[in-house]
């Protein structure tokens, strides 16, 4: 009787695995660049956006137009500050229509108030 000894008596070694892994390892040309993240600071940031961002609290009119100037000028150059600006144009464009809703609302109660006043019949 003739048994066959295998070559690696331990086939969990460490160099044993290499070659099977380099065989399935993603080839260079697919491998995904590691990315680094761009800090911006107060500098770097669009006037425009920053103008916005504030004054989209106070009126917000004005914040939707600076915030369109600035994304049309970040879209121009490159700045940073794309995010400030979407704020300010989607937070202006949102106080602007609970506005126009409330103002809508409380006309059409003055108007129900005055018409329930006016079809009673009073008699003194």
């Amino acid at each position: 009787m003739s048994t066959t000894q295998p070559s690696d008596p331990n086939p969990y070694t460490p160099g044993s695995h290499d070659a099977a892994a380099a065989q399935y390892a993603a080839p260079e040309q697919y491998a995904y660049p590691v990315q680094q993240t761009v800090r911006t600071t107060v500098k770097d940031t669009n006037t425009y956006a920053l103008v916005s961002v504030i004054l989209t609290f106070i009126v917000p009119i004005a914040g939707i137009i600076f915030g369109h100037l600035g994304l049309n000028q970040i879209k121009r150059t490159g700045d940073a500050g794309r995010g400030l600006a979407l704020t300010a144009v989607i937070y202006g464009y949102c106080a602007i229509a609970l506005g126009v809703l409330f103002f809508v609302t409380y006309i059409g109660f003055i108007v129900m108030v005055i018409g329930a006043a006016a079809s009673g019949s009073y008699t003194y």
